[in-house]
């Protein structure tokens, strides 16, 4: 069996429905990005201890699930602009927050009509599913509670990639083929030995690190992929389009 079908025999794709899913989303960022990354710029609720901004309240929430231990492996989300909504609803994150570091004069949010237009965003996947097999903190594989087999290891290396294969379909579902994120070089590097070839529009800045504004074309991009590839997208894509119909966006 492929790497590819071992993946999809050991994880699923769930949009968060309910107000319990999009909880854990929250739950997962603020462990990822505030406990293990310590990203200082991000909003925090030491209380409920969820990380989550105005965006998220009319945002589709993603997660991954991990199917024997039933534990949550990551999550996305994809933002679409309001317009008519108070500021910051009507742009884009990228938009707003990083507007000034946008240098392409096509391919820039404000060029497209807003009901084309997404971002996808917030992927936060814990360190003990970042952890390859022999490749990882020993001790803190020790102190894991799931005993995860070699078989599931291997597959470890895709959940990124999965990521974007999942937005990449609920956007299709969305039909917003414009498709805009802030991400790190070498992220973009590994989704385009994937096919899906993110184009720099923006100048590096700080943001949580070292990153560029990038875009893609969501129907090149399915056009783009690998057979391998295309065949977990079209896996993803079938596990999703039942749960994008119950959604409102």
């Amino acid at each position: 069996m492929n790497i590819f079908n071992l993946f999809s025999d050991h994880f699923r794709f769930r949009i968060a429905l309910s107000e319990k899913e999009r909880s854990l989303a929250f739950k997962v960022r603020y462990d990822v990005f505030l406990r293990e990354l310590h990203y200082t710029t991000l909003k925090e609720d030491p209380v409920t201890q969820q990380e989550k901004d105005v965006y998220d309240e009319k945002a589709l929430l993603c997660l991954l699930e991990h199917r024997h231990s039933k534990t949550i492996a990551g999550c996305i989300r994809v933002v679409i602009p309001h317009e008519g909504a108070p500021p910051p609803l009507e742009q884009l994150p990228i938009e707003y927050y990083c507007g000034h570091s946008l240098n392409h004069h096509v391919l820039h949010p404000a060029k497209f009509p807003k009901q084309q237009i997404c971002e996808v965003s917030r992927l936060a996947v814990p360190g003990r599913f970042r952890r390859r097999a022999g490749n990882g903190d020993t001790a803190s594989e020790a102190l894991d509670d799931i005993a995860f087999t070699p078989e599931e290891r291997r597959t470890f290396p895709l959940i990124g990639v999965s990521f974007f294969l999942a937005a990449t379909a609920l956007i299709g579902f969305m039909e917003r083929p414009h498709v805009f994120a802030m991400m790190e070089p070498r992220f973009a590097r590994l989704l385009t030995l994937s096919g899906l070839r993110f184009q720099q529009i923006g100048e590096m800045m700080n943001y949580h690190g070292p990153r560029a504004a990038y875009y893609i074309d969501q129907r090149q991009a399915v056009s783009d992929l690998s057979p391998h590839l295309r065949e977990l997208y079209h896996h993803i894509e079938s596990e999703l389009v039942s749960q994008y119909r119950q959604t409102s966006i």
